[in-house]
């Protein structure tokens, strides 16, 4: 990359195809602005960026100037430390980011004005970063601290976008020789030293050291310095396709903002590595951390927010896949549709759709209709029914291997499920790591899809997979266990998916009483019914709940608005709709099938992320156990099909439950564990 016949190369897509030159004008306007600037480098060091939040919410701010900034839920304004040193860092972002860029504008227009911009970013750069001063987070120097940035991550990130510029600059002859060894031996080897204070081995971190240092050494010519990003034992990129991902491509964080975040630092690598010949996109790992998104995503093209992750679109990162489509031939359906204006798309895409050369088909699956997807490394299985359109498709996941190290929440056998155009179970997400919620709240168990005992959260566990199966039908069944979540207590979960509903039976076996919670959440809302349901004499009574009954510790004193209602009978049920707006009759049926003698249930409000704001949380609560099962159908609907009425019989005694939907034929599912 970067060479003059290559960037000639674009210059000529550019000029043929009419996509690529949309896609190139967009990429060059979004720079003028900055490049119309005088460069005025902040001589300030930079602040950690997840401390950008709202102490009151957590939403990210808005920056005003470098000493204001609004929140955009409540419309406060901030000032001071920590968020003016975010803003400092940012600026510092912001001109190596448009530095790499106006370099790629001015290498394929011949625009010495940009160039010359560049220029004036790098070597202010290069005069003055022996003068920053070493700091981490707490403003301190560790072997974590950055000069530029405060760590050493978001310095590799920084330093990753200059030693790009760098290299354009280089092989257009903008830089003279003096200049060249002034950026390399003043700027892009000195932090490189400051990286190397910090090898993170297994780690996200780490794939940004060795992106810094594999762009340096393209743009520098430095074999040496290559050869070690490769194969240096304990942290190359060799080490990190064996250590940090499964064979099916997930990082090993188990959370897809991560696994994204790091995908790009991995594909610069490869790109980094064309310089020596080198076909790093052939590695089938490095293959399968594209495929594994392809796989995984739910039927409207999203991501669920697993770990600490926010949900992810995969259109989001939709430029990654027109590396994707070139090098491995993947990724049409993730370009479908999406804008195709970055610097990839120009870089990568178009030509070879127009000519009809590339094998860009959508990534072929076994079992179309219904299969498993198996993430072994990271313990995550999905249930998986295809139907052609997102609002018809069945996603049932459970969360029950690998904690997922510091981004790892305490949630063995969580569950998520989309079905009905709709992720109606899903994960809390996250808040910035600066915000004391996140760890206080959205680490914790009661944050999740699951069961926690004695009003604690797990511990941090491993749990393995009993079975997995497909059914003639198409039925699909798994039964996970917890690990060593608790000790003296062993937590087991199978759900069963068909075409219509979700079947959960959760197993809890504890060597002395203990109180249990099943937990749910969901963004529906709570939808209670006019009177005129066939299924009223079914549903709870509700009725207000002391504060902190359930507990505090632990995240429960999060639950908010609390109600608790003393369900009589075999079963209940209980009703969400997804919103009062476009889709106010999409709904989401619980009923709960085996209620207990004493058993208490609970409604609350509780935190998510500000894009999501509240959810509603259901806890059914059981004292004194010693084995319990707690069994739940769940069913999402459409429209008017909430009005299909549903029924079910359970026998505890062999776990068979019956269901009825309208008229179909009853569909017979199995709770049992044996």
């Amino acid at each position: 990359m970067w060479t003059q016949s290559w960037l000639e190369a674009i210059s000529d897509k550019c000029k043929r195809y009419p996509q690529a030159r949309a896609a190139y004008d967009r990429f060059r306007s979004d720079q003028e602005r900055l490049v119309s600037q005088r460069v005025a480098i902040p001589l300030l060091e930079g602040g950690w960026s997840h401390d950008y939040n709202c102490p009151n919410d957590g939403d990210r701010l808005i920056l005003i100037d470098r000493h204001h900034h609004r929140c955009p839920t409540c419309n406060e304004v901030w000032s001071g430390k920590p968020w003016d040193d975010v803003a400092v860092a940012n600026e510092h972002w912001n001109y190596a980011r448009t530095c790499r860029n106006a370099s790629v504008v001015s290498a394929i227009e011949g625009n010495g004005q940009w160039a010359e911009w560049s220029k004036q970013v790098l070597m202010s750069y290069a005069d003055h970063y022996e003068g920053f001063e070493l700091h981490d987070r707490y403003g301190g120097a560790s072997k974590t601290s950055g000069k530029v940035m405060c760590q050493t991550l978001s310095e590799a990130s920084w330093l990753c976008l200059l030693a790009q510029a760098y290299h354009i600059l280089k092989e257009q002859g903008v830089l003279s020789p003096e200049e060249c060894r002034h950026i390399a031996d003043k700027l892009l080897y000195p932090a490189i030293e400051v990286i190397n204070n910090n090898p993170a081995g297994i780690s996200n971190w780490q794939t940004y050291h060795n992106a810094a240092k594999a762009l340096t050494a393209a743009a520098v010519g430095d074999r040496d310095l290559m050869d070690q990003v490769l194969h240096d034992p304990e942290n190359g990129f060799y080490f990190q396709m064996e250590n940090s991902l499964g064979e099916d491509g997930f990082w090993y964080e188990g959370a897809w903002g991560y696994h994204f975040y790091t995908l790009e630092a991995q594909t610069l690598i490869v790109l980094a590595a064309q310089s020596f010949n080198l076909r790093l996109y052939e590695e089938p790992r490095f293959q399968s951390m594209y495929r594994a998104p392809l796989e995984c995503m739910q039927p409207d093209g999203t991501l669920s927010a697993i770990h600490d992750s926010g949900v992810v679109p995969i259109q989001k990162y939709f430029h990654l896949y027109e590396f994707a489509a070139k090098y491995i031939g993947i990724g049409s359906e993730v370009l479908e549709g999406a804008a195709r204006d970055s610097l990839y798309s120009f870089l990568f895409g178009f030509e070879e759709e127009q000519e009809g050369s590339a094998d860009l088909q959508p990534l072929a699956m076994d079992e179309p209709d219904s299969r498993f997807v198996h993430l072994k490394k990271a313990g995550m299985l999905f249930l998986k029914r295809d139907a052609g359109a997102p609002d018809q498709g069945q996603v049932a996941m459970v969360d029950y291997g690998e904690h997922g190290g510091w981004h790892g929440h305490q949630d063995k056998l969580n569950l998520l499920f989309y079905a009905g155009g709709h992720p109606w179970l899903e994960d809390a997400g996250m808040l910035p790591y600066g915000n004391p919620i996140h760890f206080e709240y959205f680490k914790q168990t009661v944050a999740h899809n699951t069961v926690a005992v004695g009003g604690r959260s797990q511990a941090e566990a491993e749990g393995s997979i009993e079975l997995m199966q497909r059914r003639p039908d198409g039925t699909l069944e798994a039964v996970m266990d917890a690990g060593e979540a608790y000790p003296g207590a062993r937590l087991r979960r199978k759900i069963v998916l068909t075409g219509d509903v979700l079947l959960d039976a959760f197993q809890i076996r504890c060597d002395e009483e203990q109180t249990v919670d099943w937990i749910i959440h969901t963004q529906g809302k709570p939808f209670l019914p006019d009177g005129s349901d066939a299924d009223e004499a079914a549903r709870l009574s509700w009725r207000e709940a002391a504060e902190g009954s359930l507990g505090s510790e632990d995240g429960y004193s999060y639950l908010q608005k609390l109600q608790t209602a003393s369900p009589e009978g075999g079963q209940w049920r209980a009703d969400w709709q997804w919103n009062k707006q476009d889709a106010a009759g999409d709904r989401l049926q619980l009923i709960a099938l085996d209620v207990q003698e004493g058993e208490q249930v609970f409604m609350a409000e509780t935190m998510a992320m500000p894009s999501v704001g509240k959810r509603s949380t259901l806890i059914r609560r059981r004292t004194g156990v010693k084995e319990t099962v707690f069994v739940s159908l769940f069913r999402a609907t459409k429209g008017d099909e909430s009005a299909i009425p549903v029924k079910a019989e359970y026998d505890a005694q062999t776990g068979q439950v019956v269901v009825h939907i309208g008229g179909k034929e009853p569909v017979v599912l199995s709770a049992s564990f044996e």
